[in-house]
C-alpha cells in the first residue's frame, strides 16, 4: 500500500510531505530513498514499491517541499532538466538533512520500526552521506552523489555503516 503522508518537521512547526510504500506484513526495517533533483518522480515511487515488496517500509521526503512542493521532473525532458539544476541551486541541504532527521523519528516513534536506512541518489547521495555524519541513522548508502569530496572532513562523525557507489 503506498500513500502521501505528512511527517512533522524536527521543530514541529511544518509537514514534510513524502510517499510512503508500507510492506505487506511487518515491516523488517525501514529505507528512506532521496531522491535526485527530480522530486518524487515515477522512478523515486518505484523505487519505494520495490523496497515495499521485500518487506521494507519505504519513505521518499519531497525534498523541495520548502520552495516547490510537489515538483515531479523528468530528466529526459531538457527543460525539466534545467528546471531541476535550478532547484538544486536554491537547495539548502542542510534543511534537508534535518528533513531527514525528521523522517528518521517519524519512522520509528509513529510507524514502529526501529531500524533505519536511507539509499540517496546523486543530490540524495550527497544527503545520504551528510544524514551518516549527522544524525543517528542505522545505514546510509549514496549513489552517484555529487559534492561529497567537499565535506570529507565530516567523516570522522560517520558511526554506522556507509557505503558509497
Amino acid at each position: 500500500m503506498a500513500e502521501t503522508v505528512q511527517i512533522p518537521s524536527l521543530d514541529a512547526s511544518q509537514s514534510i510531505p513524502a510517499y510512503v510504500a508500507r510492506p505487506a506484513g511487518t515491516a523488517k526495517a525501514a529505507v528512506i530513498v532521496i531522491p535526485e533533483i527530480f522530486g518524487v518522480n515515477p522512478g523515486i515511487r518505484a523505487k519505494c514499491d520495490g523496497w515495499a515488496a521485500r518487506g521494507f517500509l519505504a519513505v521518499a521526503p519531497d525534498i523541495f517541499w520548502r520552495f516547490a512542493p510537489g515538483v515531479e521532473l523528468d530528466p529526459d525532458m531538457p527543460e525539466q532538466l534545467q528546471q531541476a539544476f535550478g532547484y538544486f541551486q536554491q537547495y539548502d541541504p542542510t534543511d534537508g538533512v534535518y528533513d531527514i532527521e525528521a523522517a528518521i523519528h517519524w519512522i520509528r516513534r509513529s510507524e514502529g520500526v526501529a531500524r533505519v536506512g536511507c539509499a540517496g541518489y546523486c543530490l540524495g547521495g550527497w544527503l545520504a552521506y551528510m544524514v551518516a555524519a549527522r544524525t543517528d541513522i542505522d545505514a546510509s548508502v549514496g549513489y552517484y552523489g555529487v559534492m561529497i569530496d567537499q565535506m570529507l572532513n565530516e567523516s570522522n562523525a560517520i558511526a554506522k555503516p556507509l557505503r558509497l557507489h
